[in-house]
């Protein structure tokens, strides 16, 4: 411990150094000090000053030390703890510093006011100045009062009960308030404060003082002071809606209380005046319009009571007295339902609801509203309510209890006839109206009507007035027109009017008023509850599925599927609504929903088999349509829909050329047809005539041996009980049963169908073309009457007087011409037109047209055709040839057909065009040919015995280049017989002739070349040839000899082709000398044939004749080094060798050839068959024989283009077989297996394999 002068002189020393800013050297002096004395106040104090600028919270921790250790008030501590304590202490602080220095307080004062803006520690502020302004005799009261105020108005803390207790004081003279003296304890803590604020406070601070005062004025329902001071406001500010807002509030709320009379006096002016005041400054001021609305209740004026009480709904939707009102002007308007809904809403069970609830029909709230009224008085309102409910439940001993006038015994008690008497003098509203819905009961319509009228004029805003007028004006007058006002003006009233409602629904509907159906049930959805609105939502479904709107159809349906799941007929609907907009997985999925409801519902079954007929699974929905039909056999819907599926497989069946299928599938769909005509009314539908003819039309269309049907002998008026109907007999009866459609109804479509079945009995009955075509342009101008803007009808005009047996083609133009006009994208009509012109001769008009048909639709076939039939009128065979390959891409054409194998054959007989390159290319790489000779088929199938000797011969071509030379015999034989004698016919058997010998039937090639009457060199040398194969070696000597003479000198290639020929024969018969010789006058020719040098090699090694060997050898050198002829001469050279030089050297020269062509599969061929041959046995050469056996048949898989048979293909195989035994015994055997199944009849790999079997 320090002795006094030297502590003074620490703390002076500290103080010093702190005043000159070194706190932290005046820190470590502080602290020593306050180790030697631990209780110093002042050493505390200082050690706090020195922490203000370093440390805040040390800074406090030190001054807090201070306090605690300082005798007396500790002031220096407290306003050095002001500056550095965290905000939450400074309440405090400040509260003490005022009572500490009484000269400064208003100045802390203030601080504890701004330190108040602060929400954290506002309450604590808000606490001191409150028990500070419980000291009376405080100089600084009132400015305390004016900063509590303040505090409690900025941070609107809650009014606790000590705060509402009465002042027993005079503080009105510090703010000079004028105050009746009978009103000086009637104010509260908070009034008082308030009230200071409105003096003391400039114009845009009483403003927002105004806006919590009165609002704490109301909620302690102080309306007087209340309404006084917001008159008031509107007096200090005039353009603020917030007295005006207070004002009205304060009146619709208790208009009509008992209190009303000591706040009313308060009001300036009348409440209207405020109220108009109000909506100018806010349009959409809900409070003013309910006071007008009040108003016009008052007046009797509902309607336009309700205008207003809705408009003020929209800005303030739950405000009580906006919903007490509306309910009650919907009771004065009749729409009970909408009262009772908010009357629920606003939790009121009194008399008002309970009469709503009377007038519904639901038993439940029948029951409620009697439960209500029973506990109410017996007035004459609240006892025919109780009445109604009564009668409604069926409860007549309740009924008969009670006290009713005579309105009301009429209405419930007596029958329509007394009734109707008891009322005759009455002419009272409820009379009138009761006596026109008895009158109309008892179908007394006019007087229904003129009570009806009076009771109207009574009260004109009465909803169920203008519905009873909407039922009668159709019953007693006829007027729809007026009808419709009524029932919109009832629904204007009552916009739960359900049978208004559904009435002008269907009113709309049927005038096509889609929009305005539509409008009228979406406002009605508006007022009801989900559960409610079920039925509304159903119907609004509909109408959106009326008017193809699919989205809103589905979402409406699906609403009410969740409310009533169990409802079959929302869930087909639904189906409907789906299959409608195209997604028909979602619509299958609704309807097998409903079969796994009710698995034996019809009309599932029904769309789904249809949705599967409409997206074309045409098997699937057979099958479901017979499902059906087992079911329900005499279902109308599933045999038309079953009818319709056979026709759609049919069809599409046709577009394969699958005719036999499609006749089967017609011949079903006629069997349902006809099971449907002997049913009730079914004669009198116009789709049963009009599907049943057009069964028989399009088989009719049939090739010739399908185009039949059995049919029902009294559907055909035949005596048998099953008729057979050719394609004549179809076409005649599906006439009549277009007629029979057309006495049904008659309408532009089916007098086109008919004029088309007449059209194509003209085509398929030429003896009666011309009656046919007359009835035809005489039904089709009836189409045309009565329609003529329909571009088929002109188009079919045009064609029938296109037609060879009634041709006018100045009419066919116009009417092609009409139909363009009327759809100028009509490429049907376009097509027909460039026909026209092409007929004409008009070959620019025609291309011209052609080109609008294809723009309208590139995938249309015949106007692909059209433009290669100008191609071939003008000559461009390149262009005809590629526009009719063109339309091969699109579905089966007869023309195209037709054209294009006519193109293909010209093309491959002609060998100038056969080698330009887009011609190659077409034949060789998208195998043109083959696509030729599919079409040409279709063709000839089609036609059966009406097939052309043109296609009948581009058949037989096409076959033959195919190898297909059995179908080629039956299609030239065929032409044969239908053509008559002459160079075709000549070349036809020519052709016929060759043929047979490729099949090795020398006899029929004999007697098929001997028909040709007028032989050239082709027929003759093929004659020659089918001798020699049938043995006649005489004959044919004897024909070469002659031909030979004729050619000799003039054609060499021709004579050295009949030197070979003969040689082989002398070969045969007479030996090696003559042969020789005949070879030798070959050699001598120019451009000698390299078979005849082949021969001659052939002949000098198979007899030793090395010297004619060489000889020839000399002649093939220039054929050596060419790979198409590289095999055959490799295969002589070697063997050449293999006689003079051995086998080995043989070998060395095949090795040699086969690495100058690797890539030639025949001399790798005749390599592999050399090993086979001489050195199988080798086991040096074993896995090179294989190898190479491998390779070869690699080779030839890749050039398969090459026309390889599968005969020629088996044989490598077999080769290869045999290579790879030694090596590999499994893959030998799977080769041989391989050889069986490309050549079956081929008895080598067979016999092959069975000795490895026996072995």
């Amino acid at each position: 411990m320090r002795a006094g002068k030297e502590l003074k002189a620490v703390l002076k020393d500290i103080r010093e150094t702190i005043k000159l800013g070194k706190h932290a050297e005046a820190i470590p002096k502080c602290q020593r000090l306050l180790k030697e004395d631990p209780k110093n106040a002042m050493g505390y104090l200082l050690l706090g000053a020195a922490f203000q600028n370093l440390d805040k919270a040390e800074a406090a921790k030190n001054l807090r030390k201070c306090i605690e250790y300082t005798e007396g008030p500790p002031i220096a501590a407290l306003l050095g703890l002001a500056n550095c304590a965290p905000s939450g202490e400074l309440p405090e602080i400040y509260n003490q510093l005022a009572d500490l220095q009484p000269d400064q307080s208003l100045d802390f004062l203030e601080k504890l006011f701004t330190l108040a803006s602060d929400a954290s520690v506002a309450p604590a502020c808000f606490a001191a100045l409150k028990k500070r302004s419980q000291n009376k005799e405080d100089k600084n009261c009132a400015k305390i009062q004016e900063y509590l105020g303040r505090i409690w108005f900025a941070n609107d803390f809650e009014i606790s009960p000590e705060d509402k207790e009465l002042v027993r004081n005079n503080l009105h003279t510090y703010y000079k308030i004028k105050i009746n003296v009978n009103q000086y304890y009637s104010y509260s803590k908070y009034k008082v404060t308030m009230e200071a604020l409105l003096v003391t406070s400039d114009l845009s601070a009483q403003s927002v003082v105004y806006k919590r005062y009165l609002k704490w004025l109301y909620k302690e329902k102080d309306y007087t002071s209340c309404v006084r001071h917001a008159c008031n406001m509107t007096t200090s500010h005039p353009k603020d809606v917030y007295g005006y807002e207070w004002i009205c509030k304060t009146y619709c709320e208790n208009y009509d209380q008992p209190n009303r009379d000591l706040w009313q006096p308060q009001l300036k002016h009348p409440i209207q005046v405020y109220a108009e005041q109000l909506l100018e400054l806010n349009p959409n001021s809900n409070l003013a319009l309910l006071i007008r609305a009040l108003d016009l209740y008052a007046e009797g004026q509902f309607v336009s009571a309700r205008q207003l009480v809705l408009q003020a709904q929209q800005s303030h939707p739950t405000y009580k007295e906006t919903l007490e009102l509306l309910a009650r002007i919907h009771m004065e308007l009749g729409a009970y339902k909408l009262a009772a809904q908010l009357w629920q809403q606003l939790g009121r069970e009194h008399e008002a609801y309970a009469e709503c609830l009377s007038h519904e029909r639901e038993p439940a709230k029948l029951s409620e509203a009697v439960r209500i009224l029973q506990t109410l008085d017996k007035s004459d309102r609240n006892v025919k309510a109780l009445a109604r409910c009564y009668f409604k439940l069926g409860d007549k001993q309740l009924l008969n209890d009670l006290s009713l006038d005579e309105v009301s015994k009429a209405e419930f008690i007596l029958s329509p006839t007394d009734a109707v008497q008891a009322l005759s003098s009455h002419e009272s509203f409820d009379a009138l109206l009761l006596c026109g819905k008895l009158h109309m009961e008892l179908k007394n319509y006019t007087d229904a009507l003129n009570s009806i009228l009076k009771a109207t004029r009574l009260r004109p805003h009465f909803a169920e007035c203008f519905d009873y007028l909407g039922r009668l004006y159709p019953l007693a007058t006829g007027d729809l027109a007026r009808a419709r006002k009524c029932y919109e003006k009832c629904i204007s009233l009552n916009g739960l009017a359900e049978e208004a409602v559904d009435a002008l629904s269907f009113i709309y509907q049927e005038l096509g008023e889609e929009e305005l159906n539509e409008t009228l049930l979406l406002n009605t959805l508006r007022h009801l509850s989900s559960n409610e609105s079920i039925r509304l939502q159903y119907k609004l479904g509909l109408h959106f599925l009326q008017v193809k709107k699919w989205d809103n159809a589905i979402q409406c349906f699906r609403i009410a599927i969740k409310h009533d799941s169990r409802c079959m007929v929302y869930w087909e609907s639904l189906g409907d609504a789906y299959a409608a907009r195209g997604s028909y997985n979602s619509a299958i999925r609704v309807f097998q929903k409903i079969l796994e409801l009710s698995p034996d519902n019809s009309y599932a079954l029904l769309q789904i088999a249809s949705i599967k007929t409409t997206i074309r699974k045409y098997t699937e929905a057979i099958e479901v349509f017979d499902t059906l039909l087992k079911i329900n056999p005499s279902y109308l819907p599933g045999l038309r829909g079953a009818a319709e599926a056979h026709m759609g497989m049919a069809n599409s069946l046709k577009t394969q050329n699958l005719y036999g299928r499609a006749k089967q599938h017609f011949q079903l769909a006629v069997v349902h047809l006809q099971s449907a005509f002997p049913l009730p009314k079914a004669q009198s539908m116009v789709w049963l005539w009009r599907l049943t003819a057009s069964v028989f039309v399009q088989t009719a269309q049939l090739p010739l041996s399908l185009a039949n049907l059995d049919v029902a002998g009294t559907l055909a008026k035949r005596d048998e009980s099953i008729a057979y109907l050719s394609r004549k007999d179809l076409l005649l009866l599906a006439q009549r049963f277009y007629l029979c459609a057309l006495k049904l109804k008659q309408n532009t479509y089916l007098w086109y169908e008919l004029a088309l079945t007449c059209y194509h009995s003209a085509i398929f009955i030429p003896e009666e073309a011309k009656s046919h075509l007359e009835t035809a342009e005489k039904v089709c101008k009836m189409a045309i009457k009565e329609r003529g803007n329909r571009w088929q009808n002109w188009n079919l005009l045009g064609v029938i007087n296109m037609h060879s047996e009634y041709e006018n083609l100045p009419q066919a133009q116009h009417c092609f011409i009409q139909a363009v006009e009327l759809e100028r994208k009509c490429y049907t009509a376009w097509t027909n037109l460039g026909v026209l012109y092409v007929k004409l001769g008009e070959v620019i008009l025609a291309n011209e047209a052609f080109t609008r048909a294809q723009q309208s639709s590139p995938i249309y076939a015949n106007a692909w055709i059209g433009q290669a039939m100008v191609a071939e009128t003008i000559g461009d065979r390149e262009e005809a040839f590629d526009l009719f390959r063109h339309c091969q891409q699109f579905e089966y054409h007869p023309e195209a057909a037709l054209g294009f194998a006519h193109w293909v054959c010209e093309v491959l007989s002609d060998p100038d065009s056969r080698t330009k390159p887009h011609i190659k290319h077409a034949i060789e790489h998208m195998y043109a040919d083959v696509y030729a000779l599919d079409a040409i088929n279709w063709y000839v199938q089609n036609e059966e015995a009406d097939a052309s000797i043109a296609s009948l011969t581009f058949q037989g071509f096409l076959c033959a280049r195919q190898k297909l030379y059995v179908q080629a015999v039956e299609a030239f034989t065929r032409a044969c017989k239908l053509c008559e004698p002459g160079e075709n016919r000549d070349k036809l058997y020519t052709n016929l002739g060759y043929l047979y010998l490729k099949l090795e039937q020398p006899d029929q090639a004999v007697n098929a070349l001997n028909t040709v009457a007028h032989a050239t060199f082709k027929p003759i040398i093929g004659l020659a040839q089918a001798y020699y194969r049938s043995g006649q070696l005489q004959e044919s000597y004897s024909i070469y000899n002659t031909v030979l003479g004729n050619v000799v000198g003039q054609d060499d290639d021709k004579a050295a082709t009949i030197l070979v020929a003969m040689a082989s024969m002398i070969y045969a018969f007479q030996g090696e000398a003559d042969t020789k010789t005949l070879l030798y006058q070959c050699v001598l020719l120019k451009g000698v044939p390299i078979q005849a040098l082949y021969s001659s090699y052939a002949l000098g090694i198979l007899h030793r004749d090395n010297e004619l060997s060489r000889t020839i050898m000399t002649e093939l050198s220039a054929y050596a080094f060419k790979k198409e002829y590289c095999s055959d001469v490799s295969y002589l050279t070697a063997h050449y060798i293999l006689i003079n030089e051995g086998a080995r050297n043989a070998l060395t020269y095949l090795q040699t050839r086969v690495r100058m062509f690797p890539y030639s599969s025949g001399l790798r061929k005749v390599f592999l068959k050399f090993l086979l041959d001489y050195f199988v046995e080798d086991q040096y050469y074993q896995v090179a024989t294989s190898n190479s056996a491998l390779m070869a048949l690699k080779l030839r898989h890749t050039n398969l283009q090459n026309s390889i048979t599968a005969s020629e293909e088996a044989e490598t195989t077999i080769y290869a077989s045999q290579a790879v035994s030694s090596v590999d015994k499994t893959g030998s055997l799977k080769l041989l297996q391989r050889a069986i199944r490309l050549n079956p009849i081929d008895g080598k790999a067979r016999q092959i394999l069975s000795n490895i079997a026996a072995h």
